[in-house]
């Protein structure tokens, strides 16, 4: 069987974009119950996201009922009145790292579009001083009160 070099060339293409894409086809968080994930399943039997809505994971095309069973209702909500869509705004606490992912979700006629994400990282907020030589208040052009190191 003879092989033909522009198939070869589409399957190359087609394989580096799915193998090497960047852009993430599901998230997961840990949002809900799976108590109330499985309730869900329960009552919605031939939901195509079944799967997903158990792993707490949103996907592409899912409703919007479903995206509530898996991640719950939003932090914020937004409508968009010249494009007809729906915002849906989630946060995401990493302690480990000290951030904070914001998921901001897309809707169309009810159906899950796109998302994007965003990551807040804090900086430390602790004072830090050393502990070896004594802060004093001494005042400040006898008004108020300044710190100072003896």
């Amino acid at each position: 069987m003879k092989t033909r070099p522009h198939m070869i060339a589409a399957l190359l293409v087609v394989s580096i974009m799915l193998g090497c894409s960047g852009v993430s086809t599901v998230e997961q968080a840990d949002l809900t119950r799976l108590e109330s994930r499985e309730h869900f399943i329960e009552l919605n039997p031939n939901s195509l996201f079944c799967e997903y809505v158990r792993n707490g994971e949103i996907i592409r095309g899912m409703n919007i009922y479903e995206v509530i069973a898996s991640w719950g209702l939003p932090n914020v909500y937004l409508v968009s009145r010249q494009d007809h869509s729906e915002n849906w705004v989630y946060y995401v606490e990493d302690r480990d790292s000290r951030s904070i992912l914001i998921y901001t979700l897309t809707f169309r006629e009810e159906m899950l579009e796109t998302w994007e994400i965003d990551m807040k990282r804090f900086a430390d907020q602790r004072i830090v001083f050393d502990t070896d030589t004594p802060i004093r208040l001494i005042p400040k052009n006898g008004a108020g009160k300044g710190v100072s190191k003896p």
